[in-house]
């Protein structure tokens, strides 16, 4: 069911922010964020007869938004990372339309691990990847339409298909940048303990 990854993901994300991030700022920005994505999720409006999510305009603000905040040249490697993202999404979503053969496993976790391993590529930090990611996904989503105009082919834009491969998407960035942490955590402790083990000897 289109949807369902989405809702329980989005709502795992929610409360791994509000109860086991450290309360500051950003803790409620990104608690805000989420609830304001679940909340839109079911609104759209159309735009050259295309219909639009309000949660894509939502998140696709958001990406700018902090897009403007950055340095020139960080900015720029954003957009140009995104656009990478963004035509990867689109390519996929086009083979799958007229050459879906090649599919060799359930499309929505295919492009969320292609989109995934794409990010961690472009990127080293986790919030830097799931920025790029997922306006990346957004701006694909929205070429993916304009091309589907031209042949007639209905089309909404930020659809539950497309909320499903974006939130499966973040869950392996964030499982992946927790691996990390995890290996690097075990390998400070295990030098620590080879270094106190050669004092003692």
């Amino acid at each position: 069911m289109e949807g369902f990854f989405f809702y329980w993901l989005f709502w795992m994300f929610w409360i791994m922010a509000t109860f086991f991030m450290e309360k500051n700022q950003l803790r409620l920005k990104i608690s805000i964020g989420i609830l304001l994505a679940l909340t839109l999720s079911t609104f759209s409006f159309t735009f050259w007869e295309i219909e639009i999510s309000y949660n894509s305009l939502f998140l696709l603000i958001t990406f700018f938004v902090w897009i403007a905040r950055q340095s020139f040249k960080r900015g720029s490697y954003m957009l140009i990372t995104s656009f990478i993202l963004m035509l990867s999404y689109t390519v996929f979503q086009l083979f799958e339309l007229f050459d879906p053969v090649w599919l060799i496993f359930d499309r929505t976790i295919m492009l969320s691990l292609l989109m995934t391993y794409l990010s961690i590529l472009l990127h080293n930090k986790v919030e830097v990847r799931v920025l790029s990611l997922v306006s990346g996904a957004i701006l694909g989503d929205i070429l993916y339409s304009f091309i589907l105009r031209k042949f007639t082919f209905p089309h909404s834009v930020g659809d539950y298909a497309f909320l499903d491969v974006v939130s499966i998407s973040i869950a392996l960035l964030l499982i992946a940048s927790g691996f990390k942490k995890l290996s690097i955590y075990f390998e400070s402790h295990f030098k620590q303990f080879e270094r106190e083990k050669q004092k003692q000897s």
